[in-house]
């Protein structure tokens, strides 16, 4: 029987960001991407990982603020192709709740995927190990049946092997970095500047409208939900939610404003001379100092007042505005660059 484990892998965390009191890497699939790669090669950009992968243009909302929102998407089209974009070939394995009867043979091959990945030492990212978000699968114990894994939060666990794509949440997805792939810089940021446009239409969906919102739309479902909150406030019916509204407001706060934060600084690095592309960093900078004072608040866990709630919904109806200026502005840029019409 084999034992094998990851040595020294800690989570990453962006000591930059967080030194200028923002929120750093939130979303926990990039995070995870973070340590894995900083783990590999010892060294990360966090601006340039998180704007290539194009999770810095994205916003995914539930009408409940559900945080269920945030892993809304197509696994499949989106995962691999970030650790692609930060420049290395990927190794992708995924199974849906719909594919069940694939569930041993999917698990099998995803094993195998990240006993390998291991032994090279390369930790796997995958979903649903801990707390419903992804995390790093860093070592196996073929004695007890289970692998040796780092949350997204840092935490230690154990996972059994038959748990692996069935942890709670019926779905396997794993994804392993491999070799660099040396994809051209020019074709990485036009992939990141036509997603963000994409997302920002709606186009990165998987058909569960009206109840989740993408893109600009997000705003404003976001908005209604605040509108909705303020009103229940106002009448006394606080106690009659029945929802941790607070802490999901916080959850949404901290990813969105910590995306922005990116999306002006990558922006920001890719743009050079480019009047459109500053332009652009401006915009989303707007965006972020918008949804900053969210942030501020909610991580406090304080119980808001039906007044701050409706200033906080013209904060999130000003970044919208923000966020589709920049989407504009990243238009312009690419009508006029030699390299938009390339196909990705």
């Amino acid at each position: 029987m084999n034992i094998k484990k990851l040595d020294n892998l800690k989570l990453y965390f962006d000591n930059h960001s967080l030194r200028k009191n923002e929120p750093g890497i939130r979303h926990s699939y990039l995070s995870c991407i973070a340590t894995a790669l900083n783990y590999i090669s010892g060294e990360t950009d966090p601006v340039w990982l998180m704007g290539s992968s194009a999770f810095v243009f994205r916003i995914f909302v539930n009408e409940t603020l559900c945080p269920s929102a945030m892993s809304m998407f197509s696994f499949k089209d989106i995962l691999p192709e970030a650790i692609e974009q930060a420049g290395y070939n990927c190794i992708y394995l995924e199974r849906m709740w719909n594919n069940s009867e694939k569930e041993e043979e999917k698990r099998i091959e995803a094993h195998k995927a990240i006993v390998e990945g291991i032994q090279g030492g390369i930790p796997a990212i995958a979903w649903d190990v801990s707390d419903v978000e992804w995390g790093l699968i860093i070592g196996y114990d073929d004695t007890n049946k289970s692998y040796f894994i780092i949350s997204h939060q840092g935490k230690p666990f154990s996972l059994p092997y038959n748990k692996l794509g069935n942890n709670g949440i019926n779905i396997l997805s794993v994804s392993v970095p491999g070799e660099p792939n040396l994809r051209d810089r020019d074709k990485v940021i036009k992939n990141t500047l036509n997603a963000a446009i994409a997302h920002a239409d709606g186009k990165e969906w998987i058909d569960d409208r009206p109840i989740y919102q993408n893109g600009l739309k997000a705003y404003d479902l976001w908005a209604s939900a605040f509108e909705k909150w303020s009103w229940i406030i106002a009448t006394g019916k606080s106690d009659k939610i029945g929802l941790d509204l607070i802490y999901f407001s916080r959850f949404y706060a901290e990813h969105y404003y910590s995306a922005r934060c990116y999306a002006r600084d990558y922006l920001r690095q890719i743009a050079e001379d480019n009047i459109n592309l500053r332009k652009a960093s401006i915009a989303y900078g707007h965006a972020a100092d918008f949804l900053k004072p969210l942030w501020i608040y909610f991580t406090e866990r304080k119980n808001p007042e039906s007044t701050l709630i409706n200033s906080f919904v013209r904060n999130i109806d000003n970044a919208k505005k923000s966020e589709e200026d920049g989407i504009a502005f990243i238009k312009k840029y690419l009508n006029q660059s030699s390299f938009s019409t390339v196909n990705g």
